[in-house]
C-alpha cells in the first residue's frame, strides 16, 4: 500500500479526521445554540407561571379560595419546570463550554 513512501491508508485516515474535526466544530456550535433554547423555555415558563399567579391569585382573591387553589395548582408546575430548565441550562452550558474551549485549544496547536 505504500506509494512514494506514504501509506495511502494513513492519508485516507488523515482526510477522515479532518472532516470529523470540521463536523465536531459545527456540532458543538449547534449544541451550544440549542442550549440557549433551554434557557428561553425556562424563562418563558417562569413568566407564564407568575402571570397565572398574578391574574388568578392577586387580582381575583375575592372569588374564593377554590379559585385561588386552582390558580396555584396550574401555575406551580410551570414555575417548577421553569426553574428546572434554567438550572439545566447552567449545567449544560458548563459541561459543553469546556468542549468548546478544548476545540479552541486544539486549533491553536
Amino acid at each position: 500500500m505504500k506509494k512514494d513512501g506514504v501509506d495511502e491508508e494513513l492519508v485516507r485516515w488523515n482526510d477522515i479526521f479532518k472532516n470529523l474535526i470540521v463536523d465536531a466544530k459545527e456540532l458543538t456550535r449547534d449544541l451550544l445554540q440549542g442550549i440557549n433554547y433551554v434557557l428561553g423555555s425556562g424563562i418563558l415558563l417562569l413568566a407564564m407561571g407568575f402571570l397565572v399567579v398574578y391574574f388568578v391569585v392577586v387580582r381575583n382573591m375575592q372569588m374564593g379560595s377554590d379559585f385561588v387553589f386552582i390558580g396555584l395548582a396550574v401555575s406551580s408546575p410551570a414555575v417548577f419546570l421553569g426553574l428546572w430548565n434554567i438550572k439545566k441550562y447552567f449545567d449544560l452550558r458548563r459541561k459543553y463550554s469546556r468542549l468548546y474551549l478544548y476545540q479552541l485549544e486544539m486549533e491553536r496547536e
